[in-house]
């Protein structure tokens, strides 16, 4: 029989599994895989329907085995060998099948039928565009990329400060803030261990970090808070539960919610907890097992959106003691260390994961009936990529692994790639030297360029104790405009001032929250566009109206002149 379409591709789970993808070191054995059943058939296969003509087919044995597939209602059919299962999580090999003809698609193991699934005629995204040469001097069109700096710790979790520096660490040493402006670090010692902890900036620009690292699955309940403006750490209330891998999301309130992790015997902790400014209160009747740092986001109707690991999506109610609320199945399986973003209000992104995809949905929490639909596809497949919002409210992907293993360094993807939300198109950009795969993270800067560090500190892979700087290539498109005064600190719906040299030339506002990064999410960024007007000497612009569209806390506030070049941002509080 003729093969039509097939490629092995990746391995993930569906949403019936939970995910145990540890942050380990050289140590630890792989990640445990996931429950799932261990027979050849029926149960260890299925077949899931993604976009067009293309199916993922997953084996759960752990070992190769041979099937059959047919579009039914026409000649087309093909045999296919299925991956292994891999021993890590999440246990599950997948292979890609994308068919001729249209129809349904039943799949076959020694004759016998296991299942089947409707095409459900759904489009998929336009394609990336082709690669771009790099040339001397095209950097307005690529971008371009520092040498590699030393850099004094793995920088696995990362974070832009209220004053502009960068503070960062990672499982051995002090914490370190880096100053952009003078490249000078500076050591500011912690009395818990951060690792793997969980953290988002509170709305007075402290940093609080809650839970960290007894040892590999084993999380301490600790919270504790930087303040930029003593350099010092303070220690605040415990958890309930120790967290290791938890992800933490400010609310429209300034509170925050801490979801998932492993306490201190290495159990999934199932309640969220809620940090009020002063204490932790549980929500005993939202607990749900969910995969390490899961993708969560504050959602214009004020509840948490959890936009995976897993399948299946979920909205989080923090009034009372808590409930949840089913949203909708994505599109593609499990995407395990896939990039999620906010990249306007209410629509999240969700690029790469698993073993490894090229493919990225999008969902629009704005509508009555949130649906996930394809967008499109990266040049690249990728897992362990970092997903950071740009001035001009583009997404750039860096970084990441096309490998099936955990974190496979020698498929390392260097090239960046930049999304649109206008079209859904990925662009190819200019590529970096160092792999950073596992432990990678990837940071805006106030002047509109992107701090690339970490990977490492796990797993046997390399260690690299060094960082590089993106300038994305509206940097190199003409003279930057400039904010020459703006508040420091501005109230929701409220107007105010910037003043500029050249107001005409003002053609966006835009702001970003402030980053802060580890294991391929950002727990805090998000963009709004603001509206404004011209005025002599300036532009006067209005703030978000909304504290669920525009957390409170600090933002990068940039203008942008017509040809898309980013002033230095201020940055500004809303409360």
């Amino acid at each position: 029989m003729r093969r039509f379409g097939v490629r092995a591709l990746s391995c993930w789970t569906f949403a019936s599994a939970i995910i145990v993808t540890a942050c380990h070191d050289g140590s630890q054995s792989p990640p445990p895989k996931a429950d799932v059943p261990t027979g050849s058939t029926p149960g260890s296969l299925d077949l899931l329907y993604v976009c067009g003509n293309k199916f993922l087919v997953t084996n759960s044995v752990p070992r190769p085995i041979q099937v059959s597939y047919r579009v039914s209602g026409t000649t087309e059919s093909a045999q296919l060998t299925l991956l292994e299962a891999p021993t890590e999580d999440p246990g599950f090999s997948e292979t890609e099948l994308e068919t001729t003809e249209t129809g349904t698609v039943e799949l076959f193991h020694e004759d016998v039928r296991v299942t089947q699934r409707i095409n459900e005629g759904v489009p998929c995204g336009p394609a990336a565009l082709p690669a771009v040469a790099t040339l001397a001097g095209d950097e307005a069109t690529v971008g371009k990329w520092s040498a590699p700096f030393s850099w004094p710790v793995i920088g696995l979790h990362l974070h832009l400060l209220r004053n502009g520096k960068v503070l960062s660490w990672g499982k051995f040493g002090s914490p370190q803030v880096w100053d952009p402006a003078t490249k000078a670090f500076s050591p500011v010692p912690v009395g818990s261990r951060v690792f793997c902890s969980g953290h988002a900036f509170l709305s007075d620009g402290r940093l609080l970090v809650n839970g960290g690292h007894i040892s590999d699955l084993h999380g301490i309940p600790d919270a504790n808070l930087f303040n930029p403006a003593t350099m010092t750490w303070s220690k605040g209330p415990a958890m309930a539960w120790g967290r290791w891998y938890p992800t933490t999301t400010i609310l429209g309130n300034g509170e925050a919610v801490t979801i998932a992790g492993t306490d201190q015997q290495g159990r999934n902790v199932t309640v969220p907890e809620v940090w009020n400014g002063s204490s932790w209160r549980k929500l005993t009747t939202a607990g749900r097992a969910f995969p390490y740092y899961p993708r969560t986001f504050l959602a214009p109707n004020g509840k948490i959106f959890y936009a995976g690991e897993t399948r299946t999506t979920y909205y989080l109610s923090t009034a009372g003691t808590g409930s949840w609320q089913t949203v909708g199945d994505r599109r593609y399986g499990s995407r395990n260390y896939g990039s999620a973003v906010m990249y306007r209000p209410g629509k999240v992104l969700y690029a790469g994961g698993g073993r490894t995809t090229a493919s990225a949905e999008i969902i629009d929490l704005n509508t009555a009936s949130p649906t996930w639909r394809m967008t499109g596809s990266m040049a690249f497949p990728r897992r362990h990529l970092n997903a950071t919002i740009l001035p001009d409210g583009r997404v750039l992907v860096t970084g990441g692994s096309s490998g099936t293993g955990f974190s496979d360094e020698a498929q390392a993807v260097h090239a960046a790639e930049l999304w649109d939300p206008d079209t859904g198109v990925w662009t190819r950009l200019a590529s970096n030297s160092v792999p950073r795969v596992y432990h990678a993270t990837s940071l805006l800067l106030r002047d509109g360029r992107v701090l690339h560090t970490g990977s490492g500190d796990a797993s046997g892979a390399v260690d690299h104790y060094d960082a590089e700087i993106f300038s994305p290539p509206y940097l190199f498109k003409g003279t930057r405009p400039t904010i020459s005064s703006a508040p420091t600190s501005v109230t929701y719906g409220g107007t105010f001032s910037l003043s500029t040299s050249d107001p005409a030339a003002i053609t966006r506002v835009t702001w970003v929250r402030l980053g802060s990064v580890t294991h391929a999410f950002d727990m805090n960024q998000r963009f709004n566009e603001l509206s404004f007007i011209r005025v002599t000497g300036g532009v006067r612009v209005t703030a978000p109206a909304s504290r669920n569209l525009a957390p409170p806390g600090h933002y990068l506030m940039f203008v942008l002149n017509s040809k898309g070049v980013p002033s230095v941002a201020r940055i500004v509080r809303i409360n």
